[in-house]
C-alpha cells in the first residue's frame, strides 16, 4: 500500500485537486447544490430507479419497455446507490466519484499505452494533456459516461499491446481482453472498437485452432442488441434511429450519406480540431497543427521503434473519432461523441514532440529533449482554457438545475399523479417529476423515434392516428422545437434562462395539452365530399399514408417537414416541392381533390402513365383545394400520379379520390 501510494501520490494529489477546483466552481454557481450540465445524465439515472424498482427498461411509470439506454453498464452502476438512498440530487455524488475516477485511471492508461511508442517525458506528458484537457475534466463532472468510455478504450489497447508484445510461448490466456471485449459494447456503442481490437489481436497472436476465439469474441458485439430485444422486444437503440445516418429516411441513397459524412469529417479536421467554434471551450485556436501530424507521427514512431502491434492498437482507438461523423450531429453536448477518442490523440501529439525532438538532434546532438518544450507548449494551451472551461461547466450545469430540473420539481407538485407530460427534453423532469413522459424525440418512449426524425408534419399527422387519449395532459417543452404551437393548450409555467448554449433554448414553457386540432384537416374543406365515396387517400407527410402510397421523397429533408395551419385547421405537410410521385386508386369519371400550397406563381400539372389529369395554378399564400374530374378508365385501379411544378415550388398537403355518386348508387354513366 505505501509502495502504491508513493508511486501515485503526485498522480492522486494533481487528480484531487483538479476535481476539487471543478467541483467547486459547480457548487459555488449552483449554491450548493449537487448538478450535472447535461439533461442526458438525469436518462441514466431514471433507468437506475427503473431498474431498482423493477420496471426493467420501462423509463418512466406505466410507460412501454424502450431500449432508451443508451449504455447498459453506466446506468446499472447507479442502481444500488439509488436503492440505498442516494436519490434526487444526492445521486450526482456518485455520478462525480465515478466520473472522477475514470478520469485518473484514464491519465494512468494513456501514459502506459505510451510506453515504449514514445520517450518517457512523452508518456508523462500525454498522460498531463489528458488531466489538463477541459473536455475530459467537464465530462468527469457530467454524470455521462464519456470518460469512462474513454478508459475502457484506453485499457485495452495497453493490455492488447502488452499481450502481442510477449513471447508466444510466455502469453497469459487472454481472458482480461475477452472481458474488455464484453464489458466495452455495454459501455456505449462505440465501444465494439475495442471488441474489434481485441479480436484481431486474437487472430493475429493465436495460433491454429485457437485462433477462432478472436472470432468468438465479435459476439460481444451483438450482446447489447439481444439485450434490448429480451427486454424490449427491439434490437435497435432509439438514440441510432434518432441520431444515426444510416437509419435516417432522408439519407437512404448512398450519395446523399456519403456527401453528409464527408461533411461531418470536413467540420471535424477543419473546425473542431482546430480549436474553432463549438471546440474553442477545450482548445486553443490553432490546435490543428499538433493534432493533425498526431496520428501519422504516432504510427510512424511505432513502427520505427519496433512496437507496430502498439501503434496501430492505439491509432485505432483514436480513428474511433470518425464515428461520430455518421452521426446527424456530433455538436450537441459540447462533443461529447468526440471526446471519448482524444486520449490517443494526445498520444499522438506527444509522439509529434518526439519527432520534432529527433529532427532537431540530427543537426543539434543532445537537443533531442526539446520536445519538452514542444509538449510544454501544449500542455501550456490546454492549461489557458481550464479557467473557460470551468465557468462553462458551472454556468451550465447552474442552467439544468434552473430549468429542466426545476420543472420537475415543479411538476411533481403541480401535476396529478395520473399526469402525462410531454417533453423534449426527457431527463430531468422525468427524474423529478416521477410521472410518466412522453419523449416527443424518442428516446424513451417507445414507437416516437422516427416521427421524430421525419419531422413535426409527420409527429401531427401521427398523433393523429394515436388519438388524444394516447398522447399526453401536458406538455413541457421548448414551443419552437416542438414546432407544433396548435397542441399547445393553456400555459402554466416557464424557467427562463439567458445566456446558457447548453439548453436547447432560453425558456422552457409547460401547457396543458389542447388537441382539438386533430382530425380537423382530415377531409376537403369546400366543397363537402361525401365519405361514402372516398375511393382513396395520401395524406402527405403521414408516414403510413405515404408508405402504403410509395410517396416518393427525392430530396426532401426533416425541414421541410411541417405542420401548416389555416384558420384553425391543421394538416402535415411537406414544403419545397418540385415534383412528386405516389400511387393513387383513380375511380373511372371520379374526382381528384388536392390541397396544396404554393411558394411563388406557378402552375402543377398532374398525369398518369396513360393520361393528362389536369392543371392547377399555384399562388403564393394560403393553401387552396382544387377539383380534377377524372377520366373514365373502367375502373378503379392504383395508378402511378406524377406530379410537376413549373415556375414555382409548392407545399404538398393532401390528395383525395372520390368515385362519382351516380356510381355508388349503382347507375352507369350514361343514365
Amino acid at each position: 500500500m505505501k509502495a502504491f501510494a508513493r508511486r501515485h501520490a503526485l498522480r492522486l494529489g494533481l487528480l484531487l485537486a483538479l476535481a476539487l477546483l471543478t467541483l467547486r466552481s459547480v457548487l459555488r454557481a449552483t449554491g450548493g447544490v449537487p448538478a450535472v450540465p447535461l439533461d442526458d445524465a438525469f436518462i441514466h439515472f431514471e433507468y437506475a430507479r427503473s431498474f431498482w424498482e423493477g420496471r426493467g427498461f420501462a423509463y418512466s411509470p406505466g410507460a412501454a419497455p424502450v431500449p432508451g439506454a443508451t449504455s447498459l453498464l453506466w446506468p446499472a452502476l447507479f442502481t444500488l446507490p439509488y436503492g440505498l438512498g442516494l436519490r434526487g440530487e444526492r445521486v450526482i455524488w456518485v455520478a462525480w466519484l465515478l466520473g472522477w475516477t475514470a478520469l485518473g485511471l484514464l491519465g494512468y492508461e494513456t501514459r502506459r499505452a505510451s510506453e515504449r511508442l514514445v520517450s518517457d517525458d512523452g508518456a508523462l506528458a500525454a498522460e498531463l494533456m489528458v488531466l489538463s484537457f477541459g473536455g475530459y475534466l467537464w465530462f468527469a463532472s457530467s454524470g455521462m459516461e464519456v470518460v469512462p468510455l474513454a478508459w475502457i478504450l484506453m485499457r485495452t489497447a495497453r493490455r492488447a499491446a502488452e499481450w502481442l508484445e510477449q513471447p508466444s510461448g510466455e502469453r497469459a490466456k487472454p481472458w482480461e481482453l475477452v472481458a474488455y471485449a464484453g464489458l466495452a459494447p455495454l459501455v456505449r456503442p462505440e465501444g465494439v472498437l475495442a471488441t474489434l481490437a481485441v479480436a484481431a489481436t486474437l487472430a493475429y497472436g493465436l495460433r491454429g485452432q485457437q485462433r477462432a476465439l478472436g472470432a468468438c469474441v465479435l459476439v460481444f458485439a451483438r450482446v447489447p442488441a439481444w439485450l434490448n430485444w429480451l427486454f424490449t422486444g427491439d434490437t435497435t437503440p432509439t438514440t441510432a434511429l434518432v441520431k444515426w445516418l444510416p437509419l435516417s429516411p432522408y439519407y437512404a441513397s448512398f450519395g446523399k450519406l456519403w456527401h453528409a459524412v464527408l461533411g461531418n469529417v470536413s467540420l471535424l479536421f477543419g473546425t473542431l480540431l482546430n480549436g474553432e467554434v463549438w471546440s474553442a471551450v477545450f482548445l486553443p485556436q490553432g490546435s490543428a497543427i499538433a493534432l493533425w501530424p498526431a496520428l501519422p507521427a504516432l504510427i510512424w514512431l511505432g513502427f520505427r521503434r519496433g512496437v507496430k502491434a502498439r501503434a496501430l492498437l492505439v491509432a485505432w482507438v483514436g480513428l474511433g473519432m470518425l464515428l461520430p461523423a455518421t452521426y446527424d450531429s456530433f455538436l450537441w453536448n459540447r462533443l461529447r461523441y468526440l471526446w471519448p477518442f482524444m486520449a490517443a490523440w494526445f498520444v499522438g501529439v506527444a509522439a509529434v514532440a518526439d519527432v520534432i525532438g529527433l529532427v532537431v538532434a540530427r543537426y543539434a546532438v543532445g537537443f533531442e529533449r526539446v520536445r519538452l518544450l514542444a509538449a510544454g507548449a501544449v500542455l501550456g494551451g490546454l492549461w489557458s482554457h481550464l479557467g473557460w472551461t470551468l465557468d462553462d461547466l458551472a454556468t451550465s450545469a447552474n442552467a439544468i438545475r434552473s430549468q429542466q430540473a426545476e420543472l420537475g420539481h415543479w411538476a411533481k407538485d403541480a401535476l396529478p399523479a395520473g399526469a402525462v407530460i410531454g417533453v423534449n427534453d426527457t431527463g430531468a423532469i422525468g427524474y423529478f417529476s416521477e410521472r410518466r413522459v412522453f419523449d416527443v424525440v424518442g428516446l424513451t418512449t417507445r414507437g416516437e423515434a422516427r416521427y421524430w426524425v421525419a419531422g413535426p408534419g409527420s409527429r401531427f399527422e401521427h398523433y393523429e392516428r394515436l388519438g388524444a387519449a394516447a398522447l399526453p395532459t401536458h406538455f413541457i417543452v421548448y414551443p419552437e422545437w416542438f414546432a407544433l404551437p396548435g397542441l399547445l393548450g393553456e400555459y402554466r409555467t416557464a424557467r427562463h434562462v439567458p445566456g446558457a448554449t447548453i439548453l436547447g433554448g432560453e425558456t422552457m414553457i409547460a401547457y396543458d395539452a389542447d388537441y382539438k386540432a386533430l382530425g380537423s384537416g382530415a377531409r376537403p374543406l369546400a366543397p363537402a365530399h361525401d365519405d361514402t365515396l372516398l375511393a382513396d387517400e395520401l395524406d402527405v407527410a403521414d408516414l403510413e399514408s405515404e408508405s402504403a402510397h410509395r410517396y416518393a421523397l427525392f430530396d426532401a429533408t426533416s425541414l421541410e417537414d411541417v405542420a401548416l395551419e389555416q384558420d384553425g385547421v391543421m394538416d402535415g405537410a411537406r414544403r419545397n416541392r418540385e415534383h412528386e410521385r405516389f400511387d393513387l386508386r383513380l375511380p373511372s369519371a371520379g374526382t381528384l381533390v388536392l390541397r396544396v400550397q404554393g411558394e411563388g406563381t406557378g402552375e402543377l400539372s398532374l398525369r398518369t402513365a396513360t393520361a393528362a389529369l389536369g392543371e392547377v395554378p399555384l399562388e403564393a399564400g394560403a393553401w387552396r383545394e382544387f377539383e380534377l374530374a377524372l377520366p373514365a378508365n373502367g375502373g378503379n385501379e392504383p395508378h402511378e400520379v406524377r406530379v410537376e411544378a413549373h415556375g414555382a415550388r409548392f407545399s404538398s398537403l393532401h390528395y383525395w379520390s372520390y368515385r362519382r355518386a351516380a356510381l355508388a348508387a349503382g347507375t352507369s354513366p350514361g343514365r
